[in-house]
């Protein structure tokens, strides 16, 4: 009995080290992705304030 519950034990533990280890890459993927979002948002503005001075320039 006392065997069984040592690897019913180890199992869950394993399997809740597992699992935590997901959770935490996944969060970290995560706020990467966030981070490189932001980043080509913020150059995506730029080119398009670029392109519209461009414009307007030549519109004048």
């Amino acid at each position: 009995m006392e065997l069984i519950q040592n690897i019913l034990v180890t199992d869950l533990l394993g399997i809740w080290a597992c699992l935590s280890i997901g959770f935490f890459v996944w969060l970290v993927q995560g706020i990467s992705n966030d981070h490189k979002r932001e980043k080509r948002e913020k150059e995506q503005a730029s080119r398009d304030l670029e392109y519209h001075e461009k414009r307007m320039k030549e519109f004048k």
